[in-house]
């Protein structure tokens, strides 16, 4: 038996199950049931944390994302201008986002299953964004007003997914360096 401190949590439990339910059959066919039996819970228990499919959905695609931030935050925080920051972060996003064992497959079969979770202004991918883009320009463009942040936090975590969703045929450097100049020169003193 593995020590208590080895033991993943139940959330935890069912959030991997709900990946590997998802590896399996997919988004569209992905049934609480299933997920129950991969993390060895009932029905009940997998109710009680998230409540309803699209809860459940919702939390295993913001606990991928806290990775991908995670990353984010890391390539950015090796730089102090915010140029280069910007820059590193967009890469490591794009990276995360080709790495992603389920993310293109789910995109490429299920696209109107997973898009609403990835783009929506208020689902759980952009309001999980925008305030860790926020933090990147605050720390580093304190010319900037509350109202300015918030606008260039929204204008570049929508460009972020969308280019992470859709990836174009170029470089992803080369892309990264195209955006993080698109969008520094846009916030630049005048």
């Amino acid at each position: 038996m593995a020590s208590p401190d080895k033991t993943p949590d139940t959330r935890t439990r069912i959030l991997d199950a709900t990946i590997a339910v998802l590896a399996r059959v997919g988004l569209s066919r992905l049934t609480l049931e299933d997920v129950a039996l991969e993390a060895g819970v009932s029905r009940q228990t997998l109710y009680r944390y998230f409540g309803s499919r699209d809860a459940l959905i919702e939390a295993t695609v913001l606990r991928e994302e806290e990775t991908f931030i995670e990353q984010m935050v890391a390539a950015s925080n090796r730089h102090t201008d915010f140029r280069p920051a910007l820059e590193a972060a967009i890469a490591q996003a794009l990276r995360s986002a080709r790495a992603h064992p389920l993310l293109d497959r789910l995109l490429a079969t299920e696209p109107e299953a997973l898009l609403p979770f990835l783009t929506l202004g208020r689902g759980p991918v952009l309001s999980a964004a925008r305030p860790v883009v926020r933090a990147l320009l605050v720390d580093r463009l304190d010319h900037l007003t509350e109202r300015e942040l918030t606008r260039v936090a929204d204008a570049a975590s929508r460009l972020i997914v969308s280019y992470a969703i859709s990836p174009p045929e170029e470089d992803i450097d080369d892309v990264a360096a195209g955006l993080a100049d698109l969008i520094a020169n846009g916030v630049k003193r005048t």
